[in-house]
């Protein structure tokens, strides 16, 4: 029932609009439109408050149901990476690509073309369907600061699907929690020529710590890993402050609490054996290790109703639907965190956040004709 070449005709809309992680208004101000011109009734919320980015919030929809059940969440992101300005969609031979110039975009414009095309199905041929919610979120693809500044409240289901991965046979119902280790190390300084002994390397005490550390893939579920650092100004002065930016991940929260524990504890060895006495003085290195939760866990049970419900209608279509565990983060995460059970389905897109990205048409329809079966079949 999907009318697939008006959903195209939607995508190839979608993808022209230049709008960037933080400078969403653009895509904010259309999905309004176009939702409201639907019947929908439209509103934001203040998440654009909580980072910077032109956009007032996150845009949130609702259509009435015409069956009694508690509503389905659709959901997308609003943002793309970049470079995304001026693309030109090309479709030939099944696929949609751009020229080569920019990223397509169709990660997550697809996702967002297929959630309106999706609602107009289910109006204009009068389909019986549960209320239908929509979020489209700001700033996925830059840390889900949409996500995490979104006003759960405004949303009455608590169940649905997110539209944002590739293969449609792979469904995300895990993904790690993560946090972010924010390390100043601060030494003492001294000149490297005459008296590299009075001072204290602050990178020094910082390889010693990362050296006993264990990084890398710690067990199959857990992740750590340094990859910014930040010191020093001269090659002869004993370098005297740095900062490391490094995370921790896991879908295993003993084990990634455990891994946390010891990064740690590197830290302090490391702060202890920088000690020595300077002119009759005592010093040491000075370490200062902030942890913060960049997301939390995702952890939908395989064989929950949920799952069992999207993976009878997917089976309609031919499409034999697994449970998928990713190494990544997702707002789903951020979303499950508020209580919202919203797994990831795949949309077509490949090889995204490059020039080369492209998207497999057939999937794409496909995708579409499962959503519309999933949405207007739930009923809780």
């Amino acid at each position: 029932m999907i009318n697939h070449k008006r959903l195209m005709d939607t995508f190839l809309e979608l993808a022209k609009v230049e709008a960037p992680s933080y400078e969403e208004l653009p895509m904010q101000l259309l999905a309004e439109k176009k939702l409201k011109q639907l019947g929908c009734k439209v509103c934001t919320d203040n998440a654009g408050k909580t980072f910077k980015t032109n956009a007032k919030g996150n845009v949130i929809a609702s259509l009435p149901g015409s069956i009694k059940s508690a509503p389905f969440i659709l959901g997308a992101h609003l943002d793309s990476v970049k470079p995304c300005k001026g693309v030109k969609p090309i479709v030939k031979n099944g696929k949609v690509t751009s020229d080569g110039s920019t990223i397509l975009s169709a990660d997550d414009r697809a996702g967002i073309a297929i959630i309106l095309e999706v609602i107009q199905t289910l109006k204009e041929k009068k389909i019986p369907h549960p209320p239908v919610e929509v979020l489209l979120t700001l700033c996925e693809e830059s840390g889900m600061y949409g996500a995490k500044g979104l006003d759960a409240t405004k949303l009455k289901g608590r169940e649905g699907l997110l539209l944002d991965n590739n293969e449609n046979d792979a469904l995300v119902v895990q993904a790690p929690a993560a946090v972010v280790f924010d390390v100043e190390i601060t030494g003492l300084a001294a000149h490297a020529g005459m008296e590299p002994e009075k001072g204290i390397s602050a990178l020094e005490a910082a390889a010693y710590a990362l050296s006993i550390m264990k990084l890398g893939r710690i067990d199959p579920l857990t992740i750590a890993n340094f990859g910014v650092i930040n010191g020093g100004n001269s090659t002869n002065v004993v370098m005297p402050a740095l900062t490391l930016q490094g995370e921790a991940r896991s879908r295993n929260l003993a084990s990634l609490k455990k891994q946390i524990k010891h990064m740690q504890d590197c830290f302090k060895k490391a702060e202890k054996k920088f000690t020595k006495k300077v002119n009759g003085k005592t010093v040491k290195a000075v370490i200062d290790v902030k942890v913060s939760e960049k997301y939390p866990i995702l952890n939908i049970p395989p064989k929950s109703a949920l799952m069992n419900h999207i993976t009878a209608q997917a089976a309609k279509h031919g499409v034999k639907i697994h449970a998928h565990s990713s190494g990544g983060g997702y707002d789903a995460n951020i979303l499950y965190g508020k209580g919202l059970l919203t797994p990831i389905i795949g949309i077509g897109y490949r090889a995204p956040h490059t020039l080369n990205e492209w998207l497999d048409i057939k999937m794409f329809n496909q995708t579409a004709d499962i959503v519309l079966d999933i949405v207007r079949n739930y009923k809780k």
